[in-house]
């Protein structure tokens, strides 16, 4: 009887656990060169989110939440792991300076939903990010769009769509952090 009981309990207490609220995007960046820019270059970094919704996760199927946002707000992490990477190559961080880097979320999403079939689960990954550098009225724009989808026959955990959209933002940082124009611009030279 006492089996039975425990075995009830344990039932209930596992239906009653909830799904997470919210997701915990972690980018990472390989090692940086050092030594890429001069000494003595000072830089503001600057994160903006242009996204008119502000969820990162979105499930078009009955019996989910709908939404999922970032524990940390995306324009938050990217010009926080922008400004290690940077900091790694040389430059220096400060509030006001003539060398204003601006990194803002245009598009962060992975939409889960069925297929047509109903037997299979799609989730579609899309980022979209854009930088701007602003030095001393020299102004140097680039888009970074990346997009990947999965189809699986169980539905993806959590951690498969942070994975998902922590690639193409590691991605994004590398290809800044590596991008000729973009130093030439920080630099000052056009």
């Amino acid at each position: 009887m006492k089996r039975l009981l425990l075995l009830l309990i344990a039932v209930m207490l596992c239906s009653c656990a909830k799904s997470p609220h919210k997701t915990n995007l972690n980018p990472e960046l390989a090692e940086q060169p050092i030594g890429v820019y001069p000494p003595g270059i000072l830089v503001t970094i600057d994160g903006r989110d242009n996204r008119k919704e502000k969820q990162v996760v979105v499930f078009t199927f009955k019996n989910e939440p709908a939404m999922l946002r970032n524990q940390v707000a995306p324009q938050v992490l990217m010009a926080e792991r922008l400004a290690d990477g940077l900091s790694q190559q040389g430059l220096l961080r400060a509030g006001q300076t003539p060398v204003v880097v601006t990194i803002a979320v245009e598009e962060l999403l992975v939409k889960v939903g069925k297929t047509k079939s109903g037997l299979l689960y799609n989730s579609d990954a899309r980022s979209r990010i854009k930088l701007t550098i602003n030095n001393r009225g020299s102004v140097l724009t680039k888009d970074y769009n990346r997009q990947e989808s999965k189809e699986t026959a169980t539905k993806p955990s959590i951690a498969d769509l942070e994975k998902m959209l922590n690639t193409q933002l590691s991605d994004v940082l590398q290809r800044i952090l590596g991008d000729g124009s973009v130093r030439e611009a920080i630099r000052g030279k056009s």
